[in-house]
């Protein structure tokens, strides 16, 4: 397993937790070399396996004449049917995912980064290629998707290097980000958002239903604190829009109910939404251990937890 360099978004301990966890298309993709991944170019890849001998019924396309000619026996050419995938891992460090509520270990970008960082790890150590780009209301960085030994250490610096760097300024403009990097990853293969999708437009999720249909296999984590699921705020208070300028001074008591119902609709219309796309989804609660979500994600049978 590949061993990464020192780095505050994947540690010793997180790198034990997640190394049973394997990553497998649910879609057909498109790679290079062999590899663990159903490939859409079945029995017809560009990777040749072994010879095998003829067998009655046999596809005669597959005979090896030159094989024949050396030592006149009849053998087909066998092809690798499946493949390696290309993983982008996208990152949103939008202002609203600086929110930590006072506890910078639950600060959501961070936890995104962290997830995404354990992501990269599973994909690499199972041999697939992985790139990353990070987002606000524009691209702040990307990294070519890659399979070599310091692929991990590169892809950790981008992760962990842009949250304290950006600062957009305008609202967030999910769908375009999106788009954006759709056009710049290439042949089909594995897209991870990690985001809190708090883009209120009614089309921010529409590029994942196009992205699906391009044949890429997309999977949304939906990062969010435990302030904003459970609203525990006391008294009155000052809330300030961190997308944008608007204050709001309030007693908390009096909206917790209001808040918390909208809430919970807006996390199920998210779900909804990006499952309809044809995407995975899973809610990531950034009190919860990293491998939590990326198992709920991963693995068929798992929910994401709400408390």
């Amino acid at each position: 397993m590949i061993e990464p360099a020192a780095s505050p978004l994947l540690d010793q301990a997180l790198t034990e937790r997640i190394g049973n966890l394997r990553v497998r298309a649910r879609r057909a993709v498109d790679g290079m070399r062999s590899g663990i991944h159903r490939s859409p170019h079945r029995g017809a890849s560009m990777i040749f396996a072994e010879h095998r001998d003829y067998r009655p019924g046999d596809d005669l396309r597959t005979l090896d004449w030159r094989a024949y000619a050396r030592s006149d026996r009849y053998t087909v050419k066998r092809f690798e049917q499946e493949t390696h995938l290309r993983g982008n891992l996208l990152l949103d460090v939008s202002p609203s995912m600086a929110y930590d509520g006072g506890r910078p270990e639950t600060r959501k970008c961070d936890y995104a980064a962290t997830l995404l960082a354990a992501l990269g790890y599973v994909l690499l150590g199972q041999g697939d290629s992985v790139g990353a780009y990070v987002f606000d209301s524009e691209l702040r960085a990307q990294l070519p998707a890659r399979n070599r030994p310091d692929h991990l250490d590169a892809l950790l610096r981008v992760l962990g290097s842009v949250p304290d760097a950006a600062r957009a300024t305008t609202p967030p403009q999910l769908a375009r980000a999106l788009m954006t990097i759709g056009d710049r990853v290439g042949r089909r293969g594995m897209l991870v958002l990690a985001s809190d999708l708090l883009d209120l437009q009614p089309n921010a999720l529409g590029p994942l239903a196009q992205l699906a249909a391009l044949g890429h296999e997309v999977l949304v984590l939906q990062i969010l604190h435990p302030d904003e699921l459970e609203f525990p705020f006391q008294n009155s208070l000052r809330f300030e829009d961190a997308e944008g300028t608007e204050v709001l001074e309030a007693d908390a008591g009096s909206l917790r109910k209001s808040y918390c119902e909208q809430m919970a609709r807006f996390v199920e219309d998210c779900r909804q939404r990006c499952t309809a796309a044809g995407a995975r989804y899973a809610l990531a609660r950034t009190d919860h251990p990293p491998e939590e979500a990326l198992a709920a994600l991963l693995l068929p049978g798992r929910r994401s937890t709400w408390v």
